[in-house]
């Protein structure tokens, strides 16, 4: 590490440096550096702030090219049970070797590599591009497929476009997804769809015992009367992601719903996942209203701690804008009472003696900003 990196950067993320150096494998455990840290500055243990202060010094790690850290779609890299997640490892990054810094003879490369080819100074980056012109050479009109499949066929290796794409020549946009005709596929959720009437809509709720309860009351309606319905369970934090698989539902709904636990985390996964959905242009993704307003209008021994919530710092205003306006001030005031009711409350015989909760589903209103 040069001087002007170390003293750039926090004396935690220099340690923290030092241990990915010094680990025999690239592949560096975050637990083994999180002991590492402690005994460097006991004063982490039992700091309420730790978690955070200790992902900062990861960023500021990858910010200078020292780690990479896992896809945001790996489902073993991460864990996201407490903000902000914290990855399960880090990759380190050796420095280039002097070799591979002799630049290359200038190349002319098709019109599509031109600006890839302008950053590209090293041989690795012209060794990349020589492989893709003549895949493109090769196959003019490629089928879109997912980016595994893709890099199978281009590097006889699925994971090897994973590692490129924390390259610059992918971070600069001259190299894309798109380019390579690939997509990196949507985690599923599970769900089912129900026949019913009316127009499809899907209803996502966070957690298994209430997927499992609403779907069995559903089952218990009049497929004459209740509505065509996909119901589907979120798994928590990983909504985040797996909303980006609603158009794999079929048939295709035309409105989402969302109901999560009501805690700091689990609105947070709601204004995540909404997000998500409309930078991606699907279906606006609502709260179930009349779930939300059974939680917040239960009586008060419902409310118990939010461990989610204990130290944090959020602007509650702004979260709490994805709920409908009569329901904000309520939810305002129960997060900053550090507050939570989880949305198990709704359970199968409360659904039973009020099935408004299972066809409510509030009409697309306009969008607003999150």
């Amino acid at each position: 590490m040069t001087q002007t990196e170390e003293r750039a950067m926090s004396p935690l993320a220099v340690e923290l440096a030092r241990l990915v150096t010094l680990s025999k494998g690239k592949r560096v455990l975050v637990e083994e550096l999180f002991n590492g840290a402690g005994r460097f500055d006991p004063g982490l243990i039992g700091d309420p702030a730790a978690r955070s202060r200790f992902r900062n010094a990861l960023d500021e790690l990858q910010t200078v090219g020292r780690i990479t850290l896992p896809t945001a779609q790996s489902r073993t890299g991460w864990d996201a049970r407490v903000l902000p997640p914290i990855p399960t490892w880090v990759m380190r990054v050796d420095p280039v070797s002097p070799a591979s810094r002799i630049k290359p003879t200038q190349r002319v490369w098709p019109s599509a590599l031109e600006a890839a080819g302008r950053i590209a100074s090293r041989a690795d980056e012209h060794d990349l591009l020589d492989r893709i012109a003549a895949w493109m050479r090769d196959n003019p009109t490629p089928s879109l497929i997912p980016v595994q499949e893709r890099s199978l066929e281009l590097f006889d290796d699925e994971k090897a476009i994973d590692s490129y794409l924390r390259t610059r020549l992918f971070v600069s946009g001259a190299l894309t997804l798109d380019l390579l005709a690939c997509f990196v596929p949507p985690l599923p959720f599970v769900s089912q769809h129900l026949d019913g009437t009316g127009p499809t809509h899907l209803l996502v709720v966070e957690n298994l015992a209430t997927y499992t309860s609403f779907l069995a009351a559903l089952r218990q309606l009049d497929p004459g009367t209740r509505p065509d319905l996909h119901i589907g369970w979120g798994a928590g934090a990983a909504f985040i992601q797996s909303v980006l698989s609603i158009p794999m539902l079929e048939p295709a709904p035309e409105g989402a719903n969302y109901f999560g636990d009501l805690d700091l985390a689990g609105l947070q996964i709601a204004v995540n996942a909404a997000a998500q959905a409309e930078e991606a242009g699907l279906p606006k993704l609502q709260p179930a209203e009349s779930c939300y307003r059974f939680l917040l209008n239960g009586p008060q021994r419902w409310r118990r701690a939010d461990g989610t919530n204990r130290h944090a710092k959020f602007g509650y205003d702004t979260i709490c804008l994805w709920l409908p306006d009569t329901l904000q001030d309520q939810a305002k005031e129960l997060l900053q009472a550090r507050l939570r009711v989880p949305q198990e409350r709704l359970g199968v015989h409360v659904l039973r003696q009020n099935p408004h909760l299972l066809t409510d589903n509030p009409e697309p209103r306009g969008r607003r900003s999150i």
